[in-house]
């Protein structure tokens, strides 16, 4: 325990010393500069190999960061790209990823699911059959193995591919037309939609079935579920450079509270900010969500990627890791786990000390 102990103070101290890329962050959460400078489209789809390495995705090209710093850029130490590993056969089109328990990262594309093997770089994407192609923005892995996905078309409709049986199935179509982006899945049977046409959040079941809709302040993208003293919440990375929290009841079915638990004043105004899209919970239970610029779209500022240690604010993407802060056992504060995630835990718990958790953490498999 005084090893945790002494680890959680190192990282909180550590954490806070990074930049912010939001101006106003909950003092409930850390933030950190992750992984940029990317190209555009490098920081949208995010998965994690079994050792607990971030990856990125630009067309075919996956790209694997270190888990520890390893490179400056504008005066920010960051998590650079280790190894590049261009894959046989996969689609240039389409962003998202998302890593199975079966060990594949499945990823969606204009024509349908596929998937790869980190333990084997070398071997072609393999198109998996009967899938159907679209956006290739949400897709997310469900408890039980099997991976749920948008088509990101107007109305967007719902999949779940089964890897055991090689089943692909239409679980919901969302109504009014609405354009659903990102997906996330929780430990305990729901599937959170965004609605990216209209700023709505939709919540079914994994078996398809409606459980509420609400609409949001900031056209949300990446959603993560909460865990720990979150467990009923939901947290979305939005449009307009903000992250707002969703306190919900304990079946998801009613709306409590909303609350930004994370802002952008650089630009003297109310909002604005990078605009935030795709995002994921990665194996240290922290929500990595994406900025980038993109013109102003949807209320985010022209101009505005990163917001640097050196002050510099350009228009290059980044990935900014958000972790959440709790009292710890003596009485300090450390990390704890904030967001809550289906992805299969690193084959080695090493990794989570360096992602801000040890293997004291609560285990939620």
């Amino acid at each position: 325990m005084k090893a945790f102990t002494l680890l959680s103070v190192v990282l909180f101290c550590a954490a806070a010393a990074q930049a912010t890329q939001f101006s106003y962050l909950d003092p409930g959460y850390a933030q950190e500069i992750f992984a940029a400078p990317l190209t555009f489209g490098q920081e949208a789809g995010m998965a994690w190999t079994t050792s607990g390495n971030l990856l990125t995705r630009a067309g075919s090209t996956i790209f694997e960061h270190s888990l520890t710093q390893n490179a400056t850029y504008q005066g920010t130490n960051l998590h650079g790209v280790t190894l590049t590993h261009p894959i046989t056969g996969l689609s240039t089109s389409g962003y998202g990823m998302t890593s199975g328990k079966d060990g594949y990262i499945y990823t969606a594309t204009a024509t349908g699911l596929e998937r790869f093997k980190p333990s084997n770089w070398a071997a072609p994407a393999q198109a998996l059959a009967g899938t159907v192609g679209g956006a290739g923005w949400g897709i997310t892995t469900l408890m039980d193995g099997r991976i749920a996905y948008s088509d990101g078309n107007s109305p967007s409709n719902i999949y779940v591919y089964d890897p055991a049986g090689g089943t692909n199935s239409l679980i919901y179509t969302v109504p009014g037309g609405v354009q659903v982006d990102d997906i996330e899945a929780s430990t305990t049977g729901q599937i959170a939609l965004a609605g990216h046409s209209n700023s709505t959040i939709t919540i079914i079941s994994y078996a398809g079935a409606w459980i509420n809709t609400f609409s949001t302040p900031h056209f949300p993208d990446g959603l993560a579920f909460g865990d720990g003293a979150a467990s009923s919440s939901l947290f979305s990375n939005n449009n307009n450079g903000s992250i707002t929290r969703y306190d919900l009841s304990p079946n998801f079915a009613n709306l409590i509270t909303t609350t930004d638990i994370a802002t952008n004043l650089y630009t003297g105004g109310s909002t604005g900010g990078a605009y935030g899209d795709l995002a994921s919970v990665g194996p240290d239970c922290a929500f990595y969500v994406t900025q980038y610029e993109n013109g102003g779209s949807n209320g985010s500022t022209p101009g505005v990627g990163t917001h640097w240690d050196n002050g510099s604010t350009t228009n290059e993407p980044s990935i900014i890791r958000i972790s959440a802060l709790g009292l710890q056992s003596d009485g300090t504060i450390g990390p704890v786990c904030g967001f809550s995630s289906t992805t299969p835990e690193p084959a080695t718990l090493s990794v989570l000390a360096l992602g801000a958790l040890t293997a004291l953490r609560r285990r939620r498999r």
